[in-house]
């Protein structure tokens, strides 16, 4: 039911990741057994974990924000500057499954920053994929395949493929 490349998880309930146990133990994961008439939660803070995961998880852009905010106060991880224009970035990008994760996938970073991680990352990606794509064909050419033709690359694409092997 989680798709880790979506930044939201459209009908998704707490539920699907706190579903009943068994075993009378807590549903929250906490390992406590549960009393008589309870049938989900040890306690009220549990169920309020779990809500709060849950909505992070679901992508609640109010809810991260808000626990980045008792965390972080405010200030960039990156550079350390306070501002009240703040931006929660996914420390691993959704286009590489970094979606519906906890809290502990988020950070507080500056305007500035966040600019700057974001296209850090989408470069060293389409670096990797770059570098990927002629080491295989370099191996195709090895095994005798035809007509492979090597794509012009950069200067810092060729020694990651060297670094590659």
């Amino acid at each position: 039911m989680i798709d880790y490349n979506k930044r939201y998880q459209v009908g998704m309930n707490i539920y699907h990741l706190y579903p009943l146990r068994r075993d009378n133990l807590c549903a929250c994961g906490c390992g406590k057994e549960l009393a008589k008439r309870k049938k989900r939660w040890f306690s009220k803070n549990c169920q309020n974990n779990a809500l709060t995961n849950f909505y992070i998880i679901k992508g609640d852009i109010t809810v991260i924000r808000k626990k980045l905010f008792e965390s972080d106060q405010g200030y960039c991880r990156a550079c350390g500057t306070y501002t009240e224009n703040w931006q929660a970035d996914h420390i691993t990008p959704v286009y590489l499954g970094g979606s519906a994760c906890g809290i502990d996938n988020f950070q507080t970073l500056c305007v500035e920053c966040h600019k700057e991680k974001t296209y850090n990352d989408a470069h060293k990606e389409s670096i990797s994929l770059q570098a990927s794509s002629i080491l295989e064909l370099r191996r195709e050419t090895a095994l005798g395949a035809t007509s492979c033709v090597l794509p012009k690359h950069s200067i810092e694409t060729e020694s990651l493929v060297s670094a590659l092997g």
